[in-house]
């Protein structure tokens, strides 16, 4: 029983100790490197702040700027697309076949990022296939051309890759509330969107900003949206950082990874403050 004991113990620490070797420790080093000074190939330790003022002080911070505006578009195009789904599912879908529903959501990332990603070239080109249905049902009297290689492009392009994580995180938040919850709604006679409004939205509300937050630090951190679908204009904090280290400036990519850490902490922490994101939690309990 004690060595039991001891194993189960040991399964428990297993999942911290992941998350401080991989991702707590590399964090903290990604911050210190962010000070180190740039060599030809590499860099070597020291205490400068120039590559954080490299980044702000040039058209770095403004196209970093741009990506957080358009991935905050992407997480509000997401949340009119993907939490109403959640909630369809919580409410109206038996709960034996609500997990078989989402596993409907999880099939397309069987296929490669990347993959996926290009796929829509073909569908939001010149040419593609949404113009052909456009031009077919008489709607548009030429091609559209802003679809592809635009911000709008990059906006598709995250839309459609992160869409499920935020039906997955709301239809976990959506678990926590007893169905009785909305039958008392009904007896009462407030409509579905007072429903929507003031019960729904706001139980389900750390799952909203989770999913959220995963789709912006996603939308911004992603080189391979803007690089495929963006065109040459498009840019953000994760390319920036590719092409600094394609350019062997190591302190500077770090430095931008560190701005990424720092600014998912501080959403995370909002995030609880206001929320209390353990609340997700309440279903595993």
């Amino acid at each position: 029983m004690a060595g039991e004991s001891g194993l189960g113990k040991l399964i428990y620490y297993v999942p911290a100790a992941f998350m401080v070797l991989f991702f707590l420790i590399p964090s903290l080093m990604t911050v210190i490197w962010s000070f180190y000074e740039r060599t030809m190939f590499w860099m070597k330790p020291g205490f400068t702040l120039f590559s954080y003022v490299n980044f702000f002080t040039s058209a770095r911070f403004e196209n970093f700027l741009m990506s957080m505006v358009h991935s905050s578009i992407s997480v509000v195009i997401c949340f009119v697309i993907g939490f109403p789904i959640a909630v369809f599912v919580r409410k109206r879908v038996p709960p034996s076949a609500g997990h078989r529903v989402l596993l409907l959501f999880i099939l397309p990332f069987m296929i490669s990022e990347v993959i996926r990603i290009f796929m829509l070239r073909p569908v939001l080109g010149r040419n593609g296939l949404v113009n052909s249905i456009l031009l077919d049902t008489g709607i548009v009297g030429e091609p559209v051309t802003w679809f592809l290689f635009t911000p709008v492009g990059v906006i598709i392009g995250d839309v459609l890759s992160f869409l499920p994580f935020i039906i997955f995180a709301g239809f976990l938040a959506m678990e926590a509330v007893p169905k009785y919850v909305f039958e008392v709604c009904q007896d009462l006679g407030a409509g579905r969107w007072r429903q929507f409004r003031d019960v729904i939205v706001p139980l389900a509300a750390p799952g909203i900003f989770a999913g959220g937050v995963f789709i912006f630090i996603n939308g911004i951190g992603n080189a391979f949206v803007p690089n495929i679908l963006g065109g040459p204009g498009a840019v953000n904090a994760g390319l920036i950082a590719t092409q600094a280290i394609i350019a062997l400036d190591f302190p500077l990519a770090m430095a931008i990874s560190a701005i990424m850490v720092f600014t998912l902490m501080g959403l995370l922490y909002l995030g609880h403050r206001l929320f209390n994101l353990s609340r997700l939690l309440a279903p595993l309990s």
